[in-house]
């Protein structure tokens, strides 16, 4: 493929834009891509280059670019004029529907963005408990401020052991005090987790984690995981908080929590809410919840932009149509069809290498067997990784190159679209398999 305009454009692009990207995650080398049009499953390049997109907006949107449906539904609630800084009867609505479909909450509040809905959520929880500190789940990613930005995919060199995992910064700029306060434990280990919270009680406030670790992959809890985690945050006062932006929608309708059968106290919701458009929320407990509420809480919870009147018309759009086109289970359908035929691919080249996902949500993890962990997906063999990716950019297909972040598919991706994607693992499992044989 030629990249020769992307090329001109990032050359342009610097001399105004770092990196000539307004996301780091964007970048590639030599150079990111700049795109001009997406429809359906596909997107194409500003040198005319056409991608099936396996991103997909990190899963946000799930009826594909551009759904003439989703846009026309959109359109019919904003007509209002008003677009934000004010409250409206589309700000119950959004949240009446919402509550209607993740049935475990009592109370939800809108806000912009991933970040800024667990910026809250930490806010709320040491108000409700009275604790300054909170707990994090080594390699998660929860946001980009100073107290969950800890052990964000860390350098194993210098993580520590599995049973005590070191508080390191995910970034540099960091406050020193807030990283080295925020407690870090290990995923599905609940003995060790129930060891580093009663230990650490008295300080901390919340736990959050993604029930289903997706900014690694697809790495799933097990279930009497958070089980335990339910029964402990309970008895030490801590808030359990569930960062559902990815699981939200996907894992089921009710997200992780309605699949589990385990109720946080709050979750955060965000991606897939508004089909792309920029939308957090924060659903839970109506106790805790009591913490913002004008004339009954303390807790500060203001944004110019919360309630967003497109925003809620996409969502509204998005929940309506998710509900009508059994969004859930035709996902689902073809998420199982791209697990199960991996599977069968990667036995028939010999290439040790497993596939994990639900609702759309899906990675691969070249290892003989599923991660449980992030430790365990970081082990996994980053250059056969890196070849099978290499093979899918060549074939017109939109991946990560990262080994340790994750892919999506939406409505638009039907069975035509799947069978390439499998057609296309195929080629690419046996590059490595012909690679290995060489070796």
């Amino acid at each position: 493929m030629n990249y020769s305009v992307s090329k001109e454009l990032y050359e342009r692009a610097n001399s105004s834009v770092p990196g000539g990207v307004h996301s780091n995650s964007r970048f590639r080398n030599p150079h990111p891509l700049y795109y001009k049009k997406a429809d359906g499953a596909m997107v194409w390049d500003v040198d005319g280059n056409r991608f099936i997109d396996c991103i997909m907006g990190n899963g946000a949107i799930i009826f594909g670019h551009n759904d003439q449906a989703f846009n026309e539904r959109m359109a019919h609630y904003m007509s209002s004029g008003i677009v934000t800084g004010l409250e409206t009867e589309l700000s119950i609505q959004a949240a009446e529907k919402f509550l209607s479909i993740v049935k475990t909450a009592e109370r939800v509040r809108y806000t912009n963005t991933g970040t800024e809905a667990t910026m809250h959520t930490m806010l709320m929880a040491r108000t409700y408990t009275g604790k300054p500190h909170v707990a994090v789940i080594e390699g998660a990613y929860n946001g980009w401020h100073d107290a969950v930005y800890v052990s964000t995919w860390p350098d194993l060199m210098k993580a520590g052991e599995h049973e005590a995992p070191k508080s390191l910064p995910g970034t540099s700029g960091l406050m020193k005090e807030v990283v080295e306060s925020t407690l870090v434990i290990p995923f599905n280990d609940l003995a060790v987790a129930e060891k580093l919270l009663t230990d650490n009680q008295d300080r901390i406030a919340a736990l959050i984690l993604e029930p289903t670790m997706i900014d690694i992959g697809y790495i799933p809890a097990k279930k009497e995981y958070l089980q335990g985690l339910r029964r402990l945050c309970d008895q030490l006062n801590i808030v359990l908080v569930f960062d559902e932006l990815l699981t939200g929608f996907r894992d089921a309708p009710g997200g992780a929590q309605e699949y589990y059968g385990v109720t946080p106290d709050l979750a955060t919701f965000g991606k897939a809410i508004a089909n792309g458009y920029m939308l957090a929320a924060i659903a839970g407990k109506e106790k805790i919840f009591d913490t913002v509420t004008p004339g009954k809480g303390t807790c500060s919870y203001i944004g110019t932009f919360n309630g967003h009147q497109v925003s809620l018309a996409a969502s509204m759009a998005f929940m309506e149509l998710y509900e009508e086109q059994q969004v859930f289970e035709t996902l689902q359908r073809r998420t199982n069809s791209l697990i199960s035929e991996f599977d069968h691919l990667a036995k028939k080249h010999g290439v040790p290498a497993v596939i994990k996902g639900r609702g759309g949500h899906f990675h691969w993890y070249f290892s003989e067997k599923q991660p449980t962990n992030y430790r365990e997906a970081a082990a996994t063999n980053k250059e056969h990784y890196a070849q099978f990716i290499k093979e899918f950019a060549a074939k017109g297909i939109y991946c990560s190159p990262n080994y340790l972040l994750h892919h999506a598919i939406s409505m638009a991706h039907d069975d035509a679209v799947v069978e390439t994607l499998l057609t296309c693992m195929d080629q690419s499992l046996a590059t490595i398999r012909t690679d290995s044989l060489q070796c």
